[in-house]
């Protein structure tokens, strides 16, 4: 009822009085975990990742139920998610590992998720902050980052040809390209910190620097579309190179793979001319991957894996304000709020999935996101919506998603 009603509320995505009701008896039942849930959409995601190169995006973002927490009866499974002189905002933390086509774009669906009800941490000082060094990275919040991807690697995407996890710069973590790097994955972090490393020469210099003294290789252009930027087709010089990061000499880690550091190829993109706002800094992506870059071709193709990133944030927005607000549900229990998220993570990934195909035609087939039923529902109203000329048909094969796309489509409207 969710994919047809893009709405977190079950009184208006429910057809009948006995149908919500047992929606509210379905969420307020223990015996419907969060794992089975999970297991659900790890399962669908592992049935379409089959020998492919697929992109795994992975990011956080925040669920915030404040403007609607008088509602809640029952906090459990729901925490602290941020705090001002006004006010603590309740929520949680979605982090999830949204899979994509290397090859075609389409969404492949969810690896593995964690929902995170509070902060492991306690807040810290910034006098302070250096001692989190000394803590390992399995009791940080940071664990989020590797954790998952490592679960994924040996369950839902197992049978992936070659993995590339790609993460913003939250995820640049000295363990993420210790411990995600294998002969079958790689990683492509945007960097945050201008991190100590070793050139080919074995001298010590700078992350940024010494990307930033090497040869321009070639030139791109970026369309941004952005709230924070001015909305233009950025032109942009491309410079690369190889290195090896170095560990922090306090910092505490539990089994080094590479214990002599990492090797790993940055790659800087500059605006060339900025033509931004005059508050505007030029665009600057520095980009970590463990992948060898050697060619300008294997450099554009980096820039245009972590452009793509912006496909988890259209999930997220699909979740929240341009989709299925799950900030405003009318539920009473954190427990219930939470399975009712996980639920609509599967829908969300059907949508995405119709929305490209529409668009593309894409490699999705029918029968991997409708049921056989549903299969024969999507003919006969494609009969009855097909027009008298060949303009007014399905132009689609009827194997491929976009065949139902055409019919949904027609179905509202179009």
């Amino acid at each position: 009822m969710f994919i047809e009603n893009v709405n977190c509320s079950i009184h208006k995505s429910g057809k009948s009085n006995s149908e919500i009701k047992g929606s509210y008896r379905f969420l307020s039942n223990d015996k419907v975990t969060e794992s089975i849930l999970i297991d659900s959409l790890k399962e669908e995601c592992a049935r379409h990742v089959f020998d492919k190169r697929v992109l795994a995006f992975c990011d956080s973002s925040t669920i915030n139920f404040n403007n609607h927490k008088i509602r809640i009866q029952d906090f459990t499974g729901l925490g602290r998610i941020a705090k001002n002189q006004h006010t603590e905002s309740i929520g949680l933390l979605l982090h999830p590992i949204l899979v994509y086509n290397a090859h075609t774009g389409s969404a492949l669906g969810i690896s593995n998720v964690k929902l995170i009800s509070g902060s492991m941490q306690k807040a810290r000082s910034k006098s302070k902050r250096w001692k989190t060094k000394s803590i390992a990275i399995e009791e940080k919040e940071s664990y989020k980052w590797i954790e998952p991807c490592i679960l994924s690697m040996n369950d839902s995407l197992k049978t992936a040809k070659h993995v590339t996890f790609v993460m913003d710069r939250e995820g640049d973590i000295m363990e993420v390209y210790d411990r995600l790097k294998s002969e079958r994955s790689d990683v492509l972090v945007r960097a945050m910190h201008n991190r100590n490393v070793l050139d080919n020469q074995g001298r010590i210099n700078k992350l940024y620097d010494l990307v930033g003294q090497s040869d321009v290789k070639g030139r791109t252009k970026i369309k941004i579309r952005s709230s924070n930027r001015k909305n233009r087709t950025a032109h942009l010089d491309i410079r690369f190179s190889t290195c090896t990061l170095q560990w922090h000499e306090r910092q505490k880690v539990n089994g080094k793979i590479n214990k002599e550091g990492v090797k790993v190829s940055i790659i800087e993109v500059r605006e060339k001319k900025h033509k931004g706002h005059s508050t505007e800094p030029p665009l600057i992506w520095r980009l970590v991957t463990t992948k060898h870059i050697t060619t300008l071709d294997e450099a554009k193709e980096e820039i245009r894996n972590y452009e793509l990133r912006w496909k988890i944030e259209e999930y997220f927005k699909l979740l929240k304000s341009d989709g299925y607000n799950i900030e405003s549900t009318e539920l009473t229990t954190g427990k219930a709020i939470r399975k009712l998220l996980l639920i609509l993570m599967k829908t969300s990934i059907k949508i995405l999935q119709l929305k490209e195909a529409s668009r593309n035609n894409g490699d999705m087939r029918l029968e991997n996101v409708f049921s056989h039923q549903e299969i024969e529902c999507l003919e006969y109203l494609n009969e009855e919506y097909s027009g008298q000329t060949e303009k007014q048909r399905n132009p689609h094969s009827k194997e491929n998603l976009a065949w139902g796309a055409w019919v949904i489509a027609r179905l509202g409207g179009w």
